[in-house]
This record gives structure tokens, C-alpha cells and sequence, in this order.
């Protein structure tokens, strides 16, 4: 096992893993409601959205998993550096990590303006495939991961945590959360369809992070 690959490991251990699939699959579950329910979602505009009201479901539960301590990670929204959106921001160990779609369990998220900006903190000379680490280098500071994850039709697809080279497409290591699941306690339990309750919240937060986005770009032509 590498250096990388341990380290991904203990910030993201196996005991997480029910919790993280557990959160993708009720923030999926809470868009297909919202996309089933709310009349204006049931346009050809409103099925454009699909995605980003997947991945916005997906951070809010997960986010929500944190804070009720389900997770065991720090957890907080954030307003992204570039592009006036907001993501969530994991910390664990040595890492911070971002939540992100694509397209398959290997596969790297769509480019962004962003995700250059955010894995910088992965390049090092240590990271040079030629270069042997010496002792007292292997627990390395402010590394960067993505918690993806894709889905299927209306299922999910994949959950992995992954660690990026800064400056190419190539994982430095990666955990396929779904399998090492299975491996450990076998197939994780189907989530229950999402709660009235949660339904609200999440209403309530999509609410909210449009009111903060207006008011932002009210205060920017003032």
C-alpha cells in the first residue's frame, strides 16, 4: 500500500463508509423527490437541473450527516473562490475534501475553474514517481481529496474518496467506498425514502442559498 493510499485511508476509515453511502443515496433519493413534486422541476428546464439539484442534495446530506455527528468529519458550506456558487468542505486528518460528480468510479470531475485551484495543495517533489519518501515525510500536511460519486438512471452509481495529482489526471490514491463496504459488512442497506421533515429542510436550505445568491448579487450592482 502506498504512502498516499494510507494515508486516504485513515482519514476516510472503513467505518465511515455505511454513513457516506448512506448520505449520497438520501441526498439522490431527496432530489428525485423534489424533481417528482415541485411543478416547476417537472419542465424541460427544470429536468436540466437534474444534476445540480442532485449534487446540491447530496451536499446538504451529507453536510447534515457531519453536523448530527453520524460523521465523524468537520464539515462547513463555503462560499467557492470562483463562480459565486457554495460547495461543502470536509476536514479529516490531514485532508480537506470537496463532493463532486462524475462520470464513473475512476473517472475525474468535469473541469472547472475551481479544481486546479484546490488540489495544488497535492504537489510536492515527494510525489515524483522516482522519489523515495524518507522517514519523517509520510505524514504530509494539507492534502486534498474528492468525495465522488455518480449515478445511475435513479440510483447511485459509485461513492469513492479520491486524491489527485495537482498538475495531471492521476489518482495518487483512491477508495472505492462501495466495494470496500461490501468487502467489510456486505451490501449496504437501502436507505428509506426521505422524510417529510427532510424534505423541508432541504426546501428550506435550497431557499436560503437562493436568497444569499440574490442578495450577493444585489450588493455587487450597489
Amino acid at each position: 500500500m502506498s504512502v498516499f493510499q494510507s494515508q486516504l485511508e485513515d482519514a476516510f476509515p472503513p467505518a465511515t463508509d455505511a454513513a457516506v453511502i448512506l448520505g449520497v443515496k438520501q441526498g439522490v433519493l431527496l432530489a428525485n423527490a423534489a424533481l417528482e413534486n415541485e411543478l416547476f422541476l417537472a419542465t424541460p428546464v427544470g429536468r436540466d437541473l437534474r444534476g445540480h439539484l442532485r449534487r446540491a442534495a447530496v451536499l446538504f446530506r451529507i453536510h447534515e450527516l457531519c453536523k448530527n455527528g453520524d460523521l465523524p468529519f468537520n464539515s462547513s458550506i463555503d462560499r467557492m473562490p470562483r463562480g459565486g456558487g457554495h460547495w461543502v468542505e470536509l476536514h479529516s486528518g490531514n485532508f480537506r475534501a470537496h463532493i463532486c460528480r462524475t462520470d464513473g468510479p475512476a473517472a475525474f470531475p468535469e473541469d472547472t475553474p475551481t479544481r486546479q485551484d484546490q488540489r495544488h495543495s497535492n504537489q510536492l517533489d515527494l510525489f515524483a514517481d522516482n522519489v523515495v519518501l524518507l522517514p519523517g515525510t509520510e505524514n504530509l500536511a494539507n492534502c486534498y481529496a474528492w468525495l465522488t460519486f455518480g449515478v445511475e438512471g435513479p440510483s447511485l452509481g459509485h461513492v469513492c474518496w479520491a486524491m489527485p495529482k495537482a498538475t495531471r489526471d492521476e489518482w495518487l490514491a483512491r477508495i472505492n467506498v462501495i466495494e470496500r463496504a461490501a468487502r467489510n459488512s456486505g451490501t449496504a442497506k437501502e436507505p428509506e425514502a426521505p422524510t417529510k421533515a427532510m424534505r423541508l429542510r432541504f426546501r428550506e436550505h435550497i431557499e436560503e442559498s437562493l436568497q444569499k445568491s440574490e442578495d450577493s448579487d444585489n450588493a455587487k450592482e450597489d
